[in-house]
C-alpha cells in the first residue's frame, strides 16, 4: 500500500515541477543557488531512500531532479518538448509558458526600457500601450488580452486599433527556421509530433475565435509550416 501511494505521489510531484505550475517556481533562483540546492536535496534523497524511506526520498529526488533541469521524455509529454514560445517585434519580446499560457514580454524601447510586463503597474502599462500603439501595433496586439487583466480599462486610455498590423503577417520576409522554432518553443530538430503538438497549444491561445488575432494565428500557422518542411528535410 506504501508503494502506491509513493507512486501517486511521485506522478503528482514531478508533474507539478516538470509540467504544472511549479515549473514557474525556481524563476526567480540564480542557477547557482538551484544546482546547489538540487545537489543537496538529490544527496539527501539517495540517502534517505537507502535507509528505506522511499515515500521522502521520492519528494526530495523528484525535487532535485526539478532544481537541475530535468524534462519528461517527449513520448510522456503532452505538449511535446516545447516550453516557451518566444515572439519577436519591434518593441518586444513576447513569451508564453506553454504549460500555463502565462505570458510576459521583454521591453525594447520607451519610458519603460529593459523592463518587464510583469514588473508594471496599471499606470506603466497605460504608458507602454500608447507607445507601442504609435510604434508597434503588432507587439500591442500581442499583450492586449494580456493588458485586460493586468490593468483593466486601459483601452479607454490609449488609441487602440486591434485590426492594426493583423495582415502583416503575409506580408513579412521569409521566416528563418530558428525564429519558427523559437514561436513554437521549440529546440531545432524536433520531430514533427512535437511540431505539431505545439502548434495546436498556441493556436488554442491564439486563435481569433478564443479571443487572439489573425495575426497572431497566421504567425504560428507560419511557423508551423517552416518547422514541419525543415523536420522533413531531415
Amino acid at each position: 500500500m506504501n508503494y502506491i501511494v509513493s507512486t501517486l505521489v511521485f506522478g503528482a510531484i514531478v508533474w507539478w515541477f516538470a509540467l504544472g505550475p511549479g515549473r514557474k517556481a525556481g524563476d526567480a533562483m540564480s542557477p547557482l543557488t538551484r544546482k546547489l540546492v538540487g545537489a543537496v536535496a538529490g544527496g539527501a534523497g539517495i540517502l534517505l531512500a537507502l535507509r528505506g524511506r522511499w515515500d521522502i526520498a521520492i519528494v526530495l529526488v523528484s525535487l532535485s531532479a526539478w532544481l537541475l533541469g530535468f524534462k519528461l521524455p517527449a513520448m510522456f509529454d503532452p505538449i511535446g518538448r516545447a516550453r516557451r514560445s518566444e515572439i519577436r517585434t519591434l518593441g518586444l519580446v513576447v513569451s508564453m509558458d506553454m504549460a500555463s499560457g502565462e505570458m510576459d514580454a521583454d521591453i525594447l524601447f520607451g519610458t519603460h526600457k529593459g523592463r518587464k510586463v510583469s514588473q508594471l503597474n496599471h499606470r506603466d502599462i497605460i504608458v507602454l500601450a500608447s507607445e507601442l500603439a504609435v510604434n508597434d501595433p503588432q507587439g500591442l496586439n500581442l499583450l492586449a488580452q494580456d493588458f485586460d487583466r493586468r490593468a483593466p480599462g486601459w483601452r479607454e486610455h490609449v488609441k487602440f486599433d486591434p485590426a492594426a498590423g493583423q495582415g502583416a503577417a503575409a506580408g513579412m520576409g521569409e521566416m528563418r527556421e530558428k525564429e519558427a522554432y523559437e514561436i513554437l518553443g521549440l529546440e531545432t530538430g524536433a520531430s514533427e509530433e512535437a511540431i505539431r503538438a505545439a502548434h495546436r497549444t498556441l493556436i488554442a491561445r491564439f486563435h481569433p475565435d478564443r479571443g487572439g488575432s489573425t495575426y497572431l494565428a497566421a504567425l504560428v500557422n507560419r511557423a508551423k509550416d517552416v518547422a514541419l518542411a525543415a523536420a522533413r528535410r531531415g
